[in-house]
């Protein structure tokens, strides 16, 4: 087994030149799966067969010099809300039982064109919400991976894939992958076809990936974003993508700015998150300018906006199933699906219309500096993991679920508990939040590894 899984570029680079094979990546994943997964329990299904197969056959092609795409032989797991063919999509719950996807969600297709081997299904939080998973935090098995892509962030994070997908409605990408000292990527909303993923809520669901470096999610996001359907901004996405990192921070030259956020929002952050993530905002102002940036008065009811889309439509979702089937959830999704129940038509519409005032606010407060390569800035977490009774609070997450902006968040330190703390970007466009996360994931530097990792 290699001492540390490369990242997917350097897995691309070694497999080019002969000096990895296929086989060999693949191997390394699934002994990692086999060394940790009964402790931390990050997978609900692993098809170890299927991709040693995958693995010979798309050796077979590269020897032949024919390379499917950017993530040819990248091992890649699966948030289990999402549909893989001939595999069954619990969504963590008893009423999926027996359930079997008849084809690909989108999102995979589009892997399997780039190369990926699609090595298993990752635990979800039961429908994608708040009851605590199985899975474990790699960092210390009594605390929280977060959710509710558990599985996805865990598993990354332990190398037993290079990248998995998650989803979010509220933190459920960012939130983990901060807790388990991985990146994360939340697109903007509609950004990336949500086709064959069970919803949560129509509004507010997103997908993404989860991987170790920003480089490692562009080379994700890539395949992602080529073809999707439904954003505003296709066409630029489209062109954009075939781009890399570097070329998009030259663009912007010197007028780099990272706007730290401030106002009552973030008083939520515990004192220790303030520290290490301000530590890690003064280390980045040798090479990007730092400026204030007070949020709009606004933001002061954004959750209980957030909270309110995501109660009435996962309610309208679950209608024909709850409460009848009450025994059959957990108590946190009944919960949200009892508030959802209760919300009223015109307080929905009102949150729907808040949710494009509060954008278009934030748009024209940033706007004013569209030649910058801007980005705001924030903690990812309000703590460190907490312990396993809970999945966290997705406060720093959910205002840009609800408004549907790029967010991505980079590991930038640890706390006295050996726990990592993330450092969040949110910005208009995904130039702007990967090129600006690119530069200072580069400047921190952070390269800590789960103990479980360490001790090897």
């Amino acid at each position: 087994m290699m001492p540390e899984l490369p990242t997917i570029a350097k897995s691309a680079q070694l497999l080019r030149s002969g000096e990895l094979r296929l086989a060999d990546l693949v191997a390394h994943c699934l002994a990692r799966i086999e060394q940790f997964e009964a402790d931390v329990h990050a997978w609900v299904l692993v098809d170890a067969d299927g991709a040693r197969r995958e693995a010979r056959r798309l050796g077979e092609l590269a020897v032949s010099g024919e390379w499917l795409g950017p993530l040819h032989g990248i091992p890649i797991g699966i948030k289990d809300i999402i549909d893989v063919e001939g595999w069954p999509t619990r969504c963590g719950s008893p009423l999926r039982t027996g359930h079997i996807a008849k084809q690909d969600a989108p999102v995979v297709a589009r892997l399997r064109k780039a190369g990926a081997i699609i090595l298993g299904k990752t635990v979800t939080t039961e429908w994608a919400g708040f009851d605590p998973p199985i899975t474990k935090n790699p960092w210390n098995l009594a605390h929280t991976p977060g959710g509710s892509s558990s599985g996805s962030a865990a598993a990354v994070a332990l190398e037993m894939c290079h990248a998995a997908l998650g989803t979010q409605t509220g933190g459920s990408i960012i939130r983990p992958a901060a807790f388990c000292g991985v990146a994360g990527l939340k697109p903007g909303h509609g950004d990336i076809s949500l086709d064959g993923i069970a919803p949560l809520t129509l509004h507010l669901d997103h997908v993404g990936p989860i991987a170790r470096t920003v480089a490692d999610l562009y080379a994700v996001w890539q395949p992602l974003a080529i073809g999707a359907h439904g954003s505003i901004d296709s066409l630029f996405t489209m062109k954009w993508a075939r781009h890399d990192l570097v070329f998009w921070l030259d663009c912007y030259g010197a007028n780099k700015t990272l706007f730290v956020l401030e106002g009552p929002l973030l008083e939520r952050a515990t004192p220790e998150v303030r520290e290490i993530t301000g530590r890690a905002i003064d280390r980045l102002k040798s090479s990007v300018w730092v400026r204030p940036l007070a949020l709009p008065d606004s933001f002061r009811d954004i959750l209980a906006w957030h909270r309110r889309v995501m109660a009435a439509e996962a309610a309208a979702y679950h209608r024909e199933t709850f409460p009848s089937r009450r025994n059959e959830y957990g108590p946190q999704i009944s919960a949200l699906l009892d508030e959802g129940h209760q919300v009223a038509a015109v307080d929905y519409a009102q949150a729907l219309i808040e949710r494009e005032r509060v954008r278009s606010e934030l748009a024209a407060l940033l706007g004013a500096n569209q030649d910058l390569l801007g980005c705001l800035v924030m903690p990812a977490t309000t703590t460190p993991a907490p312990g396993l009774e809970t999945t966290g609070d997705p406060a720093f997450n959910a205002p840009w679920s609800y408004l549907g902006l790029p967010s991505l968040t980079i590991p930038c330190g640890r706390a006295a508990s050996g726990l990592p703390i993330g450092l969040q970007f949110i910005a208009l466009t995904m130039p702007q939040v990967f090129a600006m996360a690119g530069l200072c994931e580069r400047v921190l530097q952070f390269r800590d590894r789960p103990p479980l990792l360490e001790i090897l």
